[in-house]
């Protein structure tokens, strides 16, 4: 369920972001060792994660009632 909500919001984010999301949140890597791979400062990476989850939420949200 949470990989179909992730796939159906992909394409609403850019590339970048959705890697910083990737990296941080699924890979479980640093924000600093992102932010460094991606040229992004970690407050970017951090930013980037949040609004990558909330939408996840808010697609899943219908399923979860």
């Amino acid at each position: 369920l949470v990989g179909r909500g992730m796939e159906s919001v992909r394409s609403e984010f850019e590339p970048h972001t959705w890697q910083a999301f990737w990296r941080h949140t699924v890979d479980g890597q640093s924000a600093a060792d992102v932010a460094a791979e991606l040229g992004m400062s970690v407050a970017a990476v951090w930013k980037a994660a949040s609004r990558v989850k909330k939408r996840i939420r808010e697609e899943l949200e219908g399923f979860l009632e």
